[in-house]
């Protein structure tokens, strides 16, 4: 038997039980009785030494595999280490660009390739004036820098942790390295900086993890450079290979930027009423808080005053946010231990003996604020959401729902306010593609109108799904009355030690961008900078020169088809309704008692416009149904244009010097009961005694009057030249202001040399831009736009007809402003603008003061120059003795009524109702405004020719949206700002 046989049979006995029988596998492997043995092969040795082979290569083939793949992790690693120094150092590299950016305070507004390298390269000279601010980290610097690319070298220059023999040595502008692209690349200009450690060496004959960064001016044209690219190499000293580090490298480009940081930025106090929509810092620089009603920034609830029980809730939520917000952002965090634990408790306020739920979170967004309340108060079916009236949700996913922001009896109970909040942030998916096609151009979206951002896949309008005009108010709208910070230059204790309480000046969400406070206070001039007129004058120049079309009067003449001669005793024939060009003259006032000597059939109106308190009459030339091109509109024009067209740069013409105290009041007119027409006021002579007492009547003959009478004022208040020689000693006389001389001749009507104009249902396809009054003459340099009057920069009708837009050369001018009016005084609508009134102005809108109502939207940015100080013009008297307030200059937004001191606004409360419908006034000539108040009626003449009641159409809408991209005019003295190109990104060397 074989040695395996005998151990296999020795294993199967061993496994026997005494007196068991054979297993079969025993007797099948017994040899059977006589037969032959077979010769064995020591197959179980072979396949134990293959095994044994077998197992030794997989030892070794995983022995050699762990090494590989513990050297490739440790290969990696070391990667992942130098990518990592790569990543610090482009975050160092942006934060370092936008720090040297910012220390640059330019009036430049033109950024472009030129003045881009310039301003790396520091060749600033004859590109305006700039200040270069200290450097906001602190280190110590040598010298100032010229550029910066300069102000980076002295910021790397600091830093401590450098290595040397790996990049420079120190910060070194020079040349563009070898072999990178001289189509793509400036040849120089380029910044090195030194190797940077990251943290500590390994060892001390080690190297720690690094970054260098070199900066490198792009060739964005041939001029010059608007960006430039950071390349950033990490190096890991740890690990090397052929000798060398590991390193990689990334780039990422940033653009050099200037732009405004504030919707708006006002010097005077700034009111934001109802239905009005704010996209933007507000930058309120008013400081005289003292003053009554001496509050720089004042922001009224859109909600308050739709419904009285609507109201109680309101002010449970204003009573907790003042005693708990303390963020000032206007709301109630829930879930806060200050601010949660505020949110009012739940009670019944209808009476149906249930809670009304009324502060819960409709909106999901964490937060108890205005619009919750809103929500939670008419929305009847409990699916958080408000549907709109059918007017508004005709057309979108809301059509087939049960109204719910509508009265009793249907009615809609503010359909500006709804359309305003359904329609507010128009691009809602952040694509870039926004809007619609506004065929029929009333300034609304309405059913069947093409949205712009159509998903032809889906079928849907992408802002649609999002909550733009679905016909609901809900959280998809994410409703905020400011949807950005308040800025202010006083500080908070200043303000609330003089008026008291902030909360009952600001109401309404403040929705701070991530990161930012909803309130600044005590901001430098470098976060709320100053604007004056002066701040404008070179775009207000280069538009001007851009007015250079035919003169005004030729204009006129040509599409009268008369000659201008004959333009001074032109008599319009042609109806009043006639869509051909009308003018309706307005004559010279020869006897100079302040009436034209055509004033019989002379058009008037009281200015301002349509305001229950009125300063001054005005005789108006009319001009309807014109298109003028490139006009100068000459000083004293103070015309009303009706249906007319401004095509390219309307330049409205005044006087600069109009310093005289007296300014305001030379021609200022009174009605006249017995002609029923304006005229000027009779000048009389008031004496009094020493104490100002009046106690002498003012008819007396100035013989009568003792010598020792005092004279106390002159009504009008005139001057020196009023008084009769024989009185010139009187006390008093040398206390009255010298006669106003203007090219030798004594001027008592300063009309005729500023102008006073208002548009009406008028269309301009272009920028408007004025003379900047040396001082703020509100009565005497004003514009209105009322009705329908639109702005846009290309005509809606004819957007290929050469003579109905802006020459190509003036595009770029008009692009920085619709309305450049440093100085003036604007006013766009009024209390009841109708519906029709559809004002859109675009760029940075320049004026002295500002007041929009209806229908308004602002894309770009109001930058306000009027800065009231007390004692100065227009704040003094006759005498240059101080009076007024200075709070009483405001820049206005959308609707406040009597009560918070808007004297051009009514109550809508307390209107008279004329056959069913709340009515503003009488119109009389047939323009849709009224001419006669509320409570005063028509005669009987004035009714059989026509006289018809207004109706109440309203408070309107303003929308306000800060546009980051527009550009700026020059003169604006602003910090430079540096963006980075996210699409830029990329690793790799140059």
């Amino acid at each position: 038997m074989s040695t395996n046989n005998q151990l296999f049979d020795r294993r199967n006995q061993s496994n026997r039980r005494p007196g068991s029988l054979t297993s079969r596998a025993g007797a099948a492997n017994a040899p059977r009785a006589g037969a032959k043995p077979k010769k064995e092969r020591g197959i179980a040795s072979v396949l134990a030494m293959m095994f044994l082979v077998l197992f030794s290569s997989l030892a070794a083939a995983m022995a050699i595999s762990s090494r590989g793949n513990i050297k490739t992790a440790a290969t990696h690693l070391h990667v992942m280490r130098a990518q990592s120094a790569a990543d610090t150092g482009l975050a160092v590299a942006s934060k370092r660009l936008k720090e040297a950016a910012g220390r640059f305070v330019v009036s430049n507004s033109v950024v472009d390739a030129s003045y881009g390298l310039k301003l790396w390269n520091g060749n600033l000279s004859g590109t305006g004036s700039y200040t270069v601010l200290p450097p906001p980290s602190g280190y110590s610097e040598g010298s100032t820098p010229s550029g910066l690319a300069q102000a980076l070298a002295h910021m790397h220059a600091a830093d401590t942790a450098t290595l040397e023999g790996v990049s420079v040595d120190v910060p070194t502008i020079g040349g563009a390295m070898a072999g990178v692209s001289t189509t793509e690349y400036q040849a120089d200009g380029w910044l090195f900086t030194p190797a940077v450690g990251i943290e500590l060496a390994p060892n001390p004959e080690g190297r720690p993890l690094a970054y260098s960064i070199t900066y490198a001016p792009l060739k964005t044209s041939s001029a010059g450079t608007t960006d430039i690219r950071a390349i950033v190499t990490g190096y890991d000293f740890n690990y090397s290979h052929g000798g060398a580090p590991i390193v990689r490298t990334i780039m990422q480009d940033f653009r050099l930027a200037k732009r405004v940081s504030q919707a708006i930025a006002s010097p005077s106090r700034i009111m934001i009423g109802k239905n009005v929509s704010i996209t933007g810092d507000l930058g309120a620089r008013y400081t005289d808080v003292s003053r009554t009603n001496g509050d720089p920034l004042t922001l009224r609830s859109d909600f308050f005053g739709l419904d009285p029980e609507l109201d109680k809730r309101l002010k449970d939520l204003f009573t907790a946010i003042a005693a708990s917000d303390v963020d000032n952002d206007n709301r109630l965090r829930v879930g806060h231990p200050v601010e949660g634990a505020a949110i009012p408790v739940d009670k019944d306020y209808d009476g149906d003996g249930k809670p009304d739920h009324a502060f819960a979170d409709a909106t999901t967004d964490g937060y108890i604020d205005e619009m919750d309340v809103f929500i939670r108060f008419y929305d009847k079916n409990g699916d958080n959401r408000v549907a709109l009236s059918p007017a508004l949700t005709a057309g979108t996913p809301a059509q087939s729902a049960t109204p719910e922001f509508v009265t009793s009896g249907g009615n809609p109970i503010d359909d500006d306010l709804a359309l305003l909040i359904d329609s507010a942030s128009p691009d809602r998916n952040r694509n870039g593609i926004y809007g619609y096609s506004d065929t029929n151009r009333n300034g609304k979206w309405d059913a069947g109108e093409p949205m712009l951002d159509y998903d032809p896949v889906k079928t849907v309008n992408r802002d649609q799904v999002l909550g733009y005009r679905d016909g609901y108010i809900d959280k998809k709208d994410q409703y905020g009355k400011v949807r950005g910070t308040l800025i202010f230059r006083t500080s908070k204790q200043t303000w609330t030690a003089a008026q008291g309480d902030l909360s009952t000046k600001l109401r309404g969400p403040v929705r701070a961008p991530a990161g930012k406070s909803p309130m600044t206070f005590g901001a430098d001039t470098n976060t709320l900078p100053d604007f004056t007129a002066d701040t404008f004058s070179d775009s207000t120049t280069a538009l001007k020169a851009d007015a250079n079309g035919q003169t005004f009067p030729q204009q006129v003449a040509d599409q009268l088809g008369v000659a201008v001669s004959a333009l001074p005793t032109y008599v319009e024939t042609k109806a009043a309704n006639s869509p051909s060009p009308r003018y309706l003259r307005v004559d010279p006032d020869s006897n100079l008692d302040g009436k034209p000597d055509n004033f019989s059939t002379a058009y008037f109106e009281k200015m301002p416009f349509n305001n229950p308190s009125y300063s001054d009459w005005y005789y108006r030339p009319v001009y309807e149904n014109m298109v003028f091109r490139d006009a100068a509109i000459p000083q004293g024009t103070n015309a009303l244009f009706r249906h007319c067209t401004f095509v390219g740069v309307t330049y409205v013409k005044s006087r600069t010097a109009n310093t005289h105290r007296l300014w305001s009041e030379y021609g200022k007119l009174q009605m006249d009961s017995a002609s029923g027409r304006p005229a000027a006021y009779p000048p009389r002579t008031i004496y009094g005694n020493d104490a100002g007492e009046t106690n002498y009547p003012t008819m007396l003959p100035s013989s009568a009057i003792p010598p020792t009478a005092m004279i106390v004022m002159a009504v009008p208040e005139l001057d020196k030249g009023d008084i009769p020689s024989n009185m010139t000693s009187r006390p008093g006389y040398n206390l009255l202001p010298d006669p106003l001389v203007i090219d030798g001749k004594r001027v008592v009507d300063t009309k005729q040399y500023s102008n006073n104009l208002r548009f009406h249902d008028c269309l301009f396809v272009g920028s408007i831009v004025s003379d900047a009054p040396t001082n703020y003459t509100q009565s005497r340099n004003k514009l209105q736009f009322t009705g329908a009057t639109r702005f846009t920069d290309k005509h809606p009708d004819a957007p290929d007809d050469a003579s109905l837009n802006p020459q190509s050369d003036d595009v770029a001018d008009i692009a920085k402003s619709s309305m450049m009016l440093p100085g003036y005084s604007v006013d766009i609508g009024s209390f009841n603008s109708p519906p029709t009134q559809d004002v859109q102005l675009k760029g940075a809108i320049i004026a002295g003061i500002l007041d929009a109502r209806g229908n308004t939207t602002i894309d770009g940015a109001l930058l306000l120059t009027f800065s009231p100080v007390y004692g100065q013009p227009p704040l003094v008297d006759s005498q240059g003795n101080p009076v007024g307030n200075p709070a009483m200059f405001n820049t206005t937004l959308g609707y406040f009524g009597p009560e918070d001191g808007d004297s051009e606004s009514l109550d809508p409360q307390t209107l008279p109702v004329v056959n069913g419908q709340k009515i503003v006034g009488w119109d009389l000539d047939g323009d849709g405004l009224a001419d006669l108040g509320p409570t005063e009626t028509p005669t009987a003449a004035q009714l059989a020719a026509g006289a018809t009641a207004v109706p109440f159409y309203g408070y309107g809408k303003v929308e306000l949206r800060l546009n980051t991209s527009m550009q700026l005019p020059n003169g604006i003295l602003l910090p430079m700002q540096i963006d980075a190109v996210a699409s830029s990104y990329r690793e790799g060397h140059p």
